[in-house]
């Protein structure tokens, strides 16, 4: 009955918390919603469409693996089913089904650690409607990876060590969580989960922990393994920069956001205004280090810190606090340990926090009118925040000189001179009436009831205050937009290129949001050398950046198949073929251009043999140019290309499909070596006519299903055969006892 209670509650705040309405008012948007995450989920739609799932994408920049950058969840198997639907109603799903399922998690890990149903409730909708995860609601792998967090943790929070079984278990769904496709949540989840396991006795704790973590990288590696591929092939293949590690750390401003949910910005229509942000770094930042749980919650959290069982809860949150607050040091270590320098915005850790808030809150609804000791910690949790708002008030009226000195410390990027129109939109955020002196009624209330004796109906306020301030005010961090704001292919400038046809599009000094932003057009189905995901390919980046700055003549773009350029505000040279007023955009053509795959002498080419053992080649393209000789393409599909070459010379012919280890390339059935050229495949081919044949093996996928699948036997044999050597023990040990 409990379970079926979390359920529908998780479920109706995950209505709230997403603003669902299929389309009703709307879509939930937000920043990276056009630029990348609906691309995303058209692309999942068309491959299942298709009878495939979405593992090479040849619209963007010179071919893209998106089951090894992972984003997309190709290997999560919820998604088979969710991405189905049309984009935007599967994204809406993906966040109800995971909503929920965080919900549900939660629920049931607080009814374990404080065995109170109302607590559970509570827990539930605290971890569905927090600030932590409705500010991240765009990014859908990581509201993916967010339900299984719960879960995880679940098995592993009694009282007493967990057991075998109760570890692998965890395992096994902190293997599932990876294949969500969002590392970081993935990564603090498991951080989370090795400090539950970490108790005394040591040595057998240490033992479950390493049995924890190796069967959750083994039953992870069918999407683990080919994301460390392309990170190595990637433009993060150094590690993330430190603005990336950095520039999302902690700030002293951020305790404000735990109790007040428009302490940085106005809200206006029902949503947040960024206009009126003055959160250090700016709105991504802020989304990020989203943290809201209200004033009635930290109270009900205050009085459950208080308690003896809540002493790994509060251990769990001072680490993940910790995360964010080192990293606002800069430390340069951070910078060189893999796990650490995978942990991009470090204030993501707060997902973790707000989980382990409702685990608190729900022992202290457990605990409620029980404690003096424990009111007293609830009127501190709430005096916290309550003190650091009023600071942070008089610091912008009346300190500005100190105020202004500590945001600008604050942020990896502000300008000093920035500071006064910050400090302004900070004094207008902080004292505008609604909702603070709404949440300042609620603190009160909260401090009233906590002070109470213990009845039905003060434990039903409790939970009613609690809830009241997420349900009514996280939402509005969201907007709801049409479909237009998703999708620009009914653009004009979509349109236009579309009617073009180009084999592929180079866009020069693009401004950053337009109608043809990158992924946009691979969407429409459009060939854009431009791209964004987290890991694009570092050699295709370096060849488009070429392509804008340094191709004296064209004579690059010609060699690579470029044959439209857009240019924005201004002609460019070339033939004019259209101009889209969406953008003051011009298309023009580039005369002269070759079209790959073609087949180039072998002076065009220099060969590089690399201590790595990688091939590379360097191609001259005025060469490649002048003496290219078409192929002629006889299949193309996402998983295998097949092509006819007369060559009238020993040569090579050169493929504008990115270089990937997951294709194979053969000549008339032959296994030939492919070197990584402009980008592309580069291959040798001898004078007169072959067939040549590229097929994306995925051979990554297949190593880490095996990986899986060892994983999962050896946990069940460390599972069954301790009981089975006790069962055995049993049986003679009683047939000892009847021959006695």
């Amino acid at each position: 009955m409990i379970l079926l209670a979390l359920v529908m509650v998780s479920a109706a705040g995950a209505v709230l918390a997403a603003r669902i309405s299929f389309g009703a008012e709307g879509w939930l948007w937000n920043l990276d919603m056009p630029k990348i995450h609906y691309p995303l989920a058209a692309f999942f739609h068309d491959a299942l469409e298709s009878g495939d799932l979405p593992l090479w994408e040849e619209q963007l920049g010179l071919g893209f693996p998106l089951y090894a950058e992972g984003q997309i969840g190709a290997f999560y198997p919820p998604n088979w089913v969710i991405f189905r639907f049309d984009p935007l109603v599967a994204l809406d799903l993906t966040r109800l089904v995971h909503l929920t399922l965080a919900g549900t998690g939660a629920g049931l890990l607080a009814l374990r650690v404080a065995g109170s149903r109302p607590g559970a409730v509570l827990a539930a909708l605290i971890v569905v409607l927090c600030g932590a995860i409705v500010t991240k609601l765009e990014w859908w792998n990581l509201v993916a990876a967010y339900g299984w967090m719960p879960w995880v943790l679940l098995p592993l929070a009694g009282r007493a060590a967990p057991r075998r079984g109760e570890v692998v278990l965890a395992g096994v769904l902190w293997g599932i969580q990876a294949l969500a496709g969002h590392p970081q949540t993935w990564l603090l989840t498991g951080l989370a989960a090795l400090l539950l396991l970490l108790r005394r006795p040591w040595a057998p704790s240490l033992g479950r922990a390493i049995g924890f973590g190796a069967l959750g990288v083994a039953v992870g590696a069918v999407q683990l393994i080919p994301t460390a591929i392309l990170v190595g092939l990637s433009n993060r293949a150094g590690g993330m920069q430190p603005n990336e590690l950095f520039g999302n750390a902690t700030t002293p401003f951020d305790v404000l956001g735990l109790g007040f949910v428009n302490a940085f910005l106005r809200a206006s229509g029902g949503e947040w205004d960024y206009a009126t942000s003055w959160y250090p770094d700016g709105h991504f930042t802020l989304l990020n280090a989203g943290f809201y749980v209200g004033l009635p919650v930290l109270a009900l959290a205050g009085i459950g810190a208080s308690t003896r069982r809540a002493r790994r809860w509060l251990l769990l949150s001072g680490v993940m606090l910790a995360i964010p607050i080192v990293a606002a040091f800069q430390p340069s270590l951070w910078e060189e340990l893999p796990v650490l320098n995978g942990l991009r915005s470090p204030v993501r850790s707060y997902m973790v926090v707000s989980v382990a808030i409702g685990v608190l809150a729900a022992i202290g609804i457990s605990r409620l009118g029980r404690s003096r000791w424990g009111s007293v910690w609830g009127l501190a949790a709430v005096a916290i925040p309550v003190v650091a708002y009023f600071l942070a008030t008089i610091l912008a009226f009346a300190f500005g000189d100190v105020f202004n000195q500590l945001i600008v410390m604050s942020s990896w990027t502000m300008d000093p001179r920035e500071a006064d129109e910050a400090r302004r939109l900070a004094q207008l955020a902080l004292t505008s009436p609604w909702p603070l002196y709404f949440e300042l009624a609620l603190g009160l209330g909260a401090a009233v009831v906590i002070s109470r004796p213990r009845s039905r109906r003060i434990v039903a306020a409790a939970v009613f205050l609690a809830v009241l301030p997420l349900a009514l005010l996280s939402p509005v961090v969201n907007p709801l937009r049409p479909l237009g704001e998703f999708s620009h292919a009914w653009s004009d400038y979509v349109k236009r290129l579309q009617a073009e046809q180009p084999h592929r599009v180079l866009t020069i000094d693009a401004p950053g949001w337009y109608p043809g932003m990158p992924d946009q057009l691979a969407a429409a189905g459009v060939p854009d050398i431009g791209m964004f995901t987290s890991l694009n390919f570092a050699a295709v980046e370096e060849l488009t950046q070429r392509l804008r700055s340094n191709d004296p003549g064209g004579t690059l773009r010609r060699a690579v198949g470029i044959d439209v350029t857009v240019t924005f505000g201004r002609s460019c040279p070339g033939w004019i073929l259209a101009h889209a007023n969406d953008g003051d955009a011009y298309l023009c053509s580039v005369p002269g251009t070759t079209t790959p795959p073609y087949w180039l002498p072998g002076a065009a080419v220099r060969p590089e043999f690399l201590s790595d053992g990688s091939l590379r080649a360097d191609i001259d393209a005025a060469a490649a140019v002048a003496a290219a000789v078409p192929v002629q393409t006889v299949m193309d599909s996402m998983l295998r290309h097949e092509a006819l070459v007369e060559a009238p010379a020993p040569g090579w012919v050169w493929f504008d499909r990115a270089w990937w280890p997951g294709w194979r390339m053969t000549i008339d059935g032959r296994d030939t070596p492919v070197y990584e050229a402009l980008g592309g495949q580069l291959v040798v081919v001898p004078a007169g006519r072959h067939r040549l044949v590229a097929e994306l093996t995925l051979w990554d996928v297949q190593l880490g299903m095996a990986i899986g699948l060892v994983g999962l036997g050896l946990g069940v044999g460390w599972v069954w055969l301790p009981r089975r050597r006790r069962a055995r023990a049993r049986k003679l040990t009683a047939a000892e006892g009847g021959r006695s």
